[in-house]
């Protein structure tokens, strides 16, 4: 067998795996595809086809939040950035991820993570509606004041103020007044983390 021929035959024993997986996924309940897609991604980095991958980890990402399965989530969007570092998506998702979960100093970071991500992808505008929303969905003093700085930085003088109010205020409110218990604002970080950039625009 020439080269030809066995880099023909690799290609195509990965393509009968990715189908197989896909098929596994697809039959899967729905939340809980997202270790065929995981796989089919590492498939996919292990045979160079890189840019194929992406879209494995972007479904697998997205099933993992569906199925509440935030570490899962979070490891894949760290696996994903480790293929591309630019990925504005993965980098928002780690930001709203460390929101839900309290994680004060990994917010901090992939705060700057994200915007750094974003401004060099041109998406400063959807970076802002994302920053304004994780507003919404924290209480917290040193993320608020972190969220008001890259707002600022980004020429959003106004709601750079607003969250100075919030952190006066001190506790997370819903749009009645009243405080937001965690339940609903895992409900928001997952609405947020699975928002696409069109349905962002419309916010």
């Amino acid at each position: 067998m020439n080269f030809r021929s066995a880099v023909a035959q690799d290609r195509s024993q990965l393509e009968r795996e990715l189908r197989s997986l896909e098929k596994q996924a697809m039959a899967a309940v729905s939340g809980f595809e997202g270790p065929f897609y995981n796989r089919a991604g590492d498939l996919c980095v292990e045979t160079g086809l890189t840019e194929r991958s992406l879209g494995y980890y972007g479904l697998a990402i997205d099933s993992y939040l569906m199925a509440g399965r935030w570490d899962s989530a979070a490891a894949v969007c760290r696996k994903l950035l480790r293929v591309s570092p630019r990925a504005v998506r993965a980098h928002c998702t780690l930001a709203w991820l460390s929101i839900g979960r309290g994680w004060v100093g990994d917010t901090q970071h992939s705060l700057d993570e994200y915007v750094a991500a974003a401004r060099r992808a041109g998406r400063e505008r959807l970076a802002i509606r994302h920053l304004r929303m994780m507003g919404e969905a924290t209480a917290d003093p040193d993320v608020l004041a972190a969220l008001a700085d890259h707002l600022e930085a980004l020429g959003e003088v106004d709601a750079a103020a607003a969250m100075a109010d919030a952190i006066a205020i001190g506790e997370e409110l819903d749009e009645t007044g009243e405080p937001v218990d965690p339940d609903a604002r895992w409900q928001k970080v997952l609405r947020a983390a699975l928002m696409r950039p069109e349905e962002a625009d419309e916010v």
